[in-house]
């Protein structure tokens, strides 16, 4: 009897939610309930249904709703990867007997893979990626994640994405947009010294999983988000193969911890990809703006993998209001984006040009090597006043205190580090110091 009560909750839930998008019965025609019958403002799917009437698996309900419609999932666990080719919402009807859990068998390429432009919104789902991508938009999309957990499932060697969206090539000059808020990804890659205690060779043959793609022509913005245990870089902001466009990212109050990027530097990377780099025939054109703000980066197991916390190599912004403590080790080796420090701007490569940052109101406490480490293109002073060096006396290197260090790079302009904060700063709403 208690078993029977605690479900009528769930249903009351659906039943109300179906009702409200059912529309005027003057309008229409009459309804289908066959499996067959598609267009329908609201599909429930429920993996125990008997009848014609309900969707048994997801893609049958993607399949019967209207465009701009709503799916509505009851839990269970789906064993089937699913295409989203129109505009909906999906999403879980959680109740007392579990999550609503995408698990294709197999290792097939995309869990959840979007294909249309039109507006999609995926909440309250569990994704487990079992190949190469968990929730994956290419070309001209508008992908917007919300409350879903994405966890690698004995992710493939190679270059693995938990959500992504790559709006590259674009002929058209159509942006994508991405929104991937309150949401969690594991990347389940965990390794602390180099190499000793790595099943994975300097070849980088191993699970390179990354939490969160941006490419391309792409507007994004990610945000109160926790990633751990990625063997890519936990978020990626990469601009287009050809250097051009515009990429745009605002990265808010993320919380990240043991992102371990080989090759690639930073839990938050800023960047091409990973085989492009300008020439004196490709130069970087691309336009836009990154602004990273208020994430905490943490290195929780010590590794020597983590060469950066924040990494810009192109495009600017705000870095501020970030707490970064312990993240780099002493073991930490540089790679050919960058050298180890917690915040890495700029780059040791021919053909690029500054990046134009501020980095103001962050602590950035007990890092080894350095804290603020500027490559030699950054010809230009960078705005590094009001942070906290980890000492009242400021930052080492550079400065004279004996905080974490400025390190600057030959050929390279001393940022502007004066005033610095005294005590930590990122939390608190001071707008100087």
């Amino acid at each position: 009897m208690n078993a029977r009560r605690t479900h009528l909750p769930v249903w009351f839930l659906v039943l109300t939610l179906l009702g409200c998008d059912r529309p005027d019965p003057a309008g229409v025609g009459a309804p289908s309930f066959t499996v067959g019958g598609v267009g329908r403002p609201s599909v429930l799917v429920n993996p125990n249904a008997n009848d014609q009437g309900t969707a048994k698996t997801i893609q049958e309900g993607i399949d019967m709703v209207g465009e701009g419609g709503t799916v509505l999932v009851l839990p269970g666990t789906y064993a089937e990867a699913i295409v989203i080719g129109k505009g909906l919402t999906l999403q879980s009807v959680e109740g007392e007997s579990g999550p609503v859990v995408v698990e294709p068998p197999g290792a097939p390429t995309t869990a959840v893979a979007i294909t249309t432009r039109a507006p999609v919104v995926i909440r309250g789902l569990t994704v487990h990626a079992t190949g190469v991508n968990g929730i994956r938009g290419a070309g001209v999309v508008d992908v917007t994640v919300e409350r879903v957990s994405v966890t690698a499932v004995s992710p493939p060697f190679g270059v693995d994405r938990l959500i992504s969206v790559a709006n590259d090539p674009n002929p058209t000059g159509a942006r994508a947009r991405l929104t991937v808020r309150e949401s969690f990804m594991d990347g389940t890659i965990a390794c602390t010294t180099w190499p000793a205690a790595c099943t994975f060779d300097a070849a980088a043959t191993f699970p390179q999983v990354f939490g969160i793609i941006a490419g391309g022509d792409v507007d994004a913005r990610l945000e109160r988000n926790v990633i751990r245990r990625a063997g890519g870089a936990c978020i990626f902001v990469v601009v287009r193969n050809d250097l051009g466009g515009e990429t745009n990212a605002d990265i808010l109050d993320n919380d990240l911890d043991e992102c371990h990027p080989l090759g690639r530097a930073g839990a938050i990377f800023v960047a091409p990809a990973g085989a492009t780099n300008p020439s004196a025939t490709l130069p970087v054109r691309v336009t836009g703006t990154v602004n990273t703000v208020g994430n905490t980066v943490a290195n929780t197991s010590g590794s020597c993998l983590t060469s950066t916390a924040i990494s810009y190599v192109v495009l600017g912004g705000r870095i501020e209001r970030n707490r970064i403590a312990g993240v780099v080790q002493a073991c930490a080796f540089p790679t050919a984006r960058a050298r180890p420090g917690a915040i890495w701007l700029g780059s040791q490569l021919p053909f690029y040009p500054p990046v134009v940052a501020q980095v103001r109101f962050n602590d950035i406490a007990g890092n080894a090597q350095a804290g603020l480490r500027v490559g030699s293109n950054m010809t230009t002073p960078v705005d590094a006043s009001c942070n906290w060096w980890g000492a009242a006396s400021g930052p080492s290197g550079a400065g004279t205190g004996t905080g974490d260090a400025i390190v600057v790079e030959l050929g390279a302009a001393t940022p502007g580090f004066v005033p610095f904060a005294t005590a930590p700063i990122a939390a608190s709403p001071a707008t100087g110091c």
